[in-house]
């Protein structure tokens, strides 16, 4: 063997994204794609490498938010505009249903459910309503001599 030859590097060489891709991904973020189609199109890697750059690279997770943060901006810049210069009621109520819970907004869409469940209180209620449903059967049949003598009263009415 020579010894003067330098062994060569295995493995994927590390990515490296241009200040161009990480202004499309940005753009797409903040157009609403999701995350596997960003880095498929843009990247052309996995979303499991994408996540896992975001926690390593702190500027390429930045670009991702920003896109989104942009884009989330604008949407409720216009909606705000719309409900306060446009004077229009149902952007008016959309903004206060959503934006007013964060604010304190006592006419905000707060639903609140409350429940307690006692597993005893509903074994003894079945229970109680097996009981009754083997007394229900017992007096079908006098129901039903009920019935048709009331049938045949009103026949003999007529």
């Amino acid at each position: 063997m020579n010894s003067n030859k330098t062994p060569k590097k295995r493995g994927r060489k590390p990515l490296t994204f241009t200040k161009k891709q990480l202004e499309k991904a940005k753009k797409l973020a903040g157009l609403g794609f999701s995350e596997e189609s960003i880095a498929r199109t843009v990247f052309g890697i996995s979303v499991s490498t994408l996540q896992r750059r975001k926690k390593t690279d702190a500027k390429f997770e930045q670009y991702i938010r920003e896109g989104k943060i942009e884009s989330i901006e604008n949407v409720s810049n216009a909606l705000y505009e719309s409900a306060v210069f446009d004077k229009s009621v149902p952007a008016q109520i959309f903004f206060l249903k959503n934006k007013g819970k964060q604010a304190g907004n006592p006419f905000a869409d707060i639903q609140q459910v409350e429940s307690t469940i006692s597993l005893q209180d509903i074994m003894a209620n079945a229970k109680g309503r097996l009981i009754e449903g083997e007394q229900v059967q017992e007096r079908i049949p006098v129901a039903q001599v009920l019935a048709k003598d009331s049938d045949n009263q009103d026949n003999d009415n007529k």
